[in-house]
């Protein structure tokens, strides 16, 4: 059974990678200097995506070009490949090729629809968003299970471990903080999952819980002089390499595409749903003021242009929060465009050639290094997000 699945997986990674070669990007030019500031077409932003998402998905069993974290980036069910899932479901909403979508369904069967291995760990949660997105389409019950005993389970637990970031692992090889949302990561991990539980079953305990532990995340690590949120209570008084106050790209990256994860997982007239959009505004003014020139931002946010790489993860995980903003009107289209698209256009120049999706700093805790070559899975997870925004903005000025 093993060696079929493994045949099966070879045999769909090989039909993503036939498509690789008919979605040409070009080099900047004059017509990518227009680029900036004119909306893309449709079809070229699904065309970069798709060859993105092949290459990607042709990888995602054998990772050597990674480096680091190689093991975790092949594990499935855990937050590397989690966050790629959550892109590629947004993919897979909008483009007409079915490929993706049965992707997911034959990986998602491979592994029982099993969520990551540390019950409590919200880095282990995020799988589960393509668990109940191909349950919603599908209404299989292999697909729901999983995820709602992991959640029943930790409210029943109703920790109270403080938010404290404290040095030293627990058994599980976690900090003891991390039985809740003590890192800005775990706000896109966790709490859309919950909301969009909620929305399967009909059962709001899982909003409430949800709810109560983001506002405890966010009152803990926002700082309330930047309007920007600490990765973890580890960098309060730390600062960087420039004599900056440490404020990681990535890591608010994630609180901000967890927030319009969040409020896209709740109905319209809920009554949570102000609350989310409120703190959706407050963050897009704190960060649309730290875009470097090139479009991109840098990877410790109040570095500026002394960091002068245009990191790509944070950068799509920012451009999907804008063009989502946008298009739910909720900002002003005339102001935040030119910047979105100039973030737009540093994004695909970070697409190799061959569909790599480089300047992707690899897995840490705080602002380190970058290069072109470096990729992971979540940068394209983020790049995806940004992608599908960007695609529905297209079509809406047709």
């Amino acid at each position: 059974m093993k060696g079929l699945k493994k045949l099966a997986i070879a045999m769909l990674a090989g039909a993503a990678l036939a498509g690789v070669a008919s979605c040409g990007v070009t080099q900047k030019s004059s017509e990518a200097v227009a680029a900036e500031t004119s909306t893309p077409e449709p079809q070229s932003v699904m065309d970069v995506m798709e060859k993105a998402a092949n290459w990607q998905i042709a990888r995602t069993q054998y990772m050597p070009h990674v480096g680091r974290a190689q093991k975790g980036s092949e594990a499935y069910g855990r937050w590397i490949q989690g966050a790629f899932y959550v892109g590629l479901v947004e993919l897979a909403e909008r483009s007409p090729n079915p490929f993706y979508e049965t992707w997911m369904g034959y990986v998602g069967n491979a592994h029982n629809w099993k969520m990551g291995k540390v019950k409590y760990f919200a880095d282990d949660h995020v799988i589960g968003q393509m668990n109940l997105w191909y349950y919603n389409r599908h209404k299989n019950k292999e697909a729901l299970t999983p995820v709602k005993e992991t959640f029943d389970w930790l409210i029943e637990q109703n920790p109270t471990n403080s938010l404290e970031f404290i040095a030293g692992r627990n058994e599980d090889r976690v900090h003891n903080c991390q039985w809740r949302w003590c890192w800005a990561d775990a706000l896109f991990m966790g709490p859309p999952t919950l909301f969009a539980l909620s929305q399967a079953t009909g059962d709001e305990k899982y909003t409430e819980y949800a709810h109560k532990e983001f506002q405890a995340t966010i009152d803990f690590l926002m700082d309330p002089k930047t309007g920007l949120v600490f990765r973890d209570s580890r960098y309060f008084d730390k600062k960087g390499k420039y004599g900056e106050q440490i404020f990681w790209s990535r890591g608010l990256g994630w609180v901000y595409a967890g927030v319009v994860n969040s409020i896209e997982a709740l109905p319209e007239n809920h009554k949570y749903r102000p609350y989310y959009e409120d703190l959706f505004l407050k963050l897009t003014t704190a960060i649309i003021k730290l875009q470097k020139q090139d479009g991109s931002w840098p990877m410790s946010l109040l570095a500026g242009v002394k960091d002068k790489y245009p990191e790509s993860s944070g950068t799509a995980f920012y451009t999907y929060g804008l063009t989502w903003g946008v298009n739910q009107g909720l900002l002003d289209k005339q102001e935040y465009l030119p910047k979105i698209l100039k973030a737009w256009n540093i994004l695909t120049s970070s697409v190799h050639p061959d569909g790599k999706f480089g300047w992707v700093q690899g897995v840490n805790d705080k602002p380190d290094v970058v290069a072109y070559e470096d990729s992971q899975l979540y940068g394209v997870g983020a790049f995806l997000l940004a992608g599908s925004q960007m695609y529905d903005l297209a079509n809406k000025a047709k």
